[in-house]
């Protein structure tokens, strides 16, 4: 029984439905954190080439600080792909790039490891394959 003025409960296509939005809003959110982590670590490497280039002189300190350099543009590259890959969650488009961008964030260290788990859990999921295919667009 329910109770007078009580809403009616919600059909549970629809609750599977907000589910699944909830978990694409998560994933997107982690993608765009993931990205300014790279970013941040792009700038940390920079910073190191500086320290190198005034402890060491550049030329003593050249193979360090090209070492640094490629990090550096490493960790920038990462954050770009993890950035378009959560523009890609928000618009349902691109779940085979969103599948192999998520294998990318293991190099991310262990919070990349946990999110590529949490992201090969839900975007493998049939349900969820059929919201990119369908090219559904739930408010996320």
């Amino acid at each position: 029984m329910t109770m007078p003025g009580a809403p009616p409960p919600l059909p549970q296509q629809t609750l599977a439905q907000l589910q699944l939005a909830s978990h694409l809003q998560t994933l997107k959110v982690l993608f765009y954190a993931l990205a300014g982590f790279h970013w941040l670590a792009a700038l940390a490497f920079l910073g190191f080439i500086g320290l190198v280039a005034s402890s060491r002189g550049l030329a003593d300190g050249a193979v360090l600080a090209t070492v640094y350099g490629v990090i550096s543009l490493l960790a920038a590259a990462l954050g770009v792909v993890q950035l378009h890959t959560a523009r890609l969650l928000s618009r349902r488009t691109g779940l085979a790039w969103c599948q192999r961008a998520a294998w990318l964030a293991v190099l991310a260290g262990p919070l990349g490891m946990a999110l590529t788990a949490y992201a090969w859990v839900f975007l493998s999921k049939p349900d969820m394959a059929a919201l990119f295919d369908r090219g559904d667009h739930l408010s996320v």
